[in-house]
């Protein structure tokens, strides 16, 4: 996968973002501010930390992104990169899988309404990412809580700002599923029609669903898919319809219930 998920054109407010360490003492909370390009139908909250760090949470034309640029740079040729995330004080840190962006220091959710509605609680925020010399470098900040700004990018693209869903979520959009289920009946998407005579040769869509005994994936929805424009989304949307799951043997043995909360996976498309 090579360019992924150009941003929008915010490079004035971007640059000179590094990445650095975080300080030892917790540095004073900061707000996120908010964007408004009407032209793009845009509306963006950013927040900018003294450690190089900046988030970006934006609603572009019906689409929803949340970004972190000013990371250590990803691998070479890597696609997606693994970052630890913990909102809150008492919050444990949680190890969650972002797609690599054109700028290598810009790693973009996979789940990015679930992820904004973590940052709204504010409170120390911690981030882990390797850096390219095999280390892991940690950031911790501080949000304040309950960012108005944060609020209107989620409600410009129709995101509920609370989502009892969140809670209940297993997975953090791989290819795989979470150790809860395996595929019966795996999901076959195909690539949708070609958009003005263009049609990508890769991409994804991450689901969220819920699912029920028998396997059927009941409620899903797009949390986010690349490229956009192609309908990558709602042909994944399709293929779950003929898809199973079923529960693990340990899962399984532990009782689990395949109905008890809701999965969270990416569906790939490859052009052969």
């Amino acid at each position: 996968m090579k360019a992924l998920l150009p941003a929008l054109a915010v490079s004035a407010l971007l640059a000179g973002a590094v990445s650095a360490k975080a300080q030892d003492a917790p540095p004073p909370q900061e707000d996120w501010v908010l964007t408004s390009i009407p032209e793009r139908k845009a509306t963006l909250a950013l927040a900018e930390f003294t450690s190089g760090v900046t988030l970006v949470a934006r609603c572009i034309d019906g689409a929803y992104d949340l970004f972190i640029t000013g990371l250590p740079e990803a691998p070479a040729r890597a696609t997606t990169r693994d970052l630890g995330l913990s909102v809150g004080e008492d919050a444990a840190l949680k190890t969650t899988v972002w797609t690599v962006g054109e700028d290598r220091t810009t790693a973009f959710s996979r789940l990015p309404a679930m992820v904004a509605r973590q940052l709204a609680e504010g409170g120390e925020l911690q981030i882990v990412a390797q850096g390219p010399d095999h280390r892991r470098y940690r950031f911790i900040m501080a949000l304040n809580p309950s960012s108005t700004a944060l609020e209107q990018t989620l409600t410009a693209c129709g995101r509920p700002l609370i989502d009892p869903r969140d809670k209940d979520t297993e997975g953090d959009g791989r290819e795989t599923l979470p150790a809860l289920a395996r595929w019966e009946i795996v999901p076959r998407p195909r690539f949708p029609a070609p958009v003005g005579g263009r049609s990508p040769t890769e991409g994804y869509a991450v689901l969220s669903c819920g699912a029920e005994n028998d396997g059927r994936l009941v409620n899903c929805q797009i949390e986010s898919e690349w490229p956009r424009g192609y309908g990558l989304g709602r042909e994944a949307l399709r293929s779950v319809d003929r898809a199973r799951l079923r529960l693990n043997d340990e899962a399984a043995a532990a009782g689990r219930r395949l109905e008890d909360g809701i999965i969270v996976f990416s569906i790939n498309f490859r052009m052969d």
